[in-house]
């Protein structure tokens, strides 16, 4: 994944070594070893904003992501709570937690 030319509408605090790419209502940010991937998602529902936080993980570049349950639960009202909440996994992958022993999400 490439950093594209479109800003982060998050404006997320990230590792220099780190990229995002914007896709429509989603910006995913990804480590630089390509193993892990934090995503923000903007949809709505009945009038109402919502975003929503994920975290996909996978063991080799050409291996498919694997949708991980961070624990995170719900989506969010104000999108800076959900900047805070991807931030947090962000430092956590620089802190040396890849994420795989979270459980595999069946929710797609």
């Amino acid at each position: 994944m490439t950093k594209q030319a479109d800003t982060d509408p998050y404006d997320l605090d990230l590792p220099s070594e780190w990229c995002y790419t914007v896709e429509g209502g989603r910006v995913v940010y990804e480590n630089e070893a390509s193993t892990v991937r934090v995503s923000i998602t903007e949809f709505s529902r009945h009038l109402q904003v919502y975003w929503w936080v994920d975290v996909f993980t996978r063991e080799e570049t050409d291996a498919e992501w694997t949708k991980r349950e961070a624990g995170l639960g719900d989506s969010f009202r104000d999108p800076d709570d959900a900047v805070r909440v991807a931030e947090v996994l962000v430092e956590s992958v620089k802190d040396g937690d890849d994420f795989t022993e979270l459980p595999v999400s069946d929710v797609v």
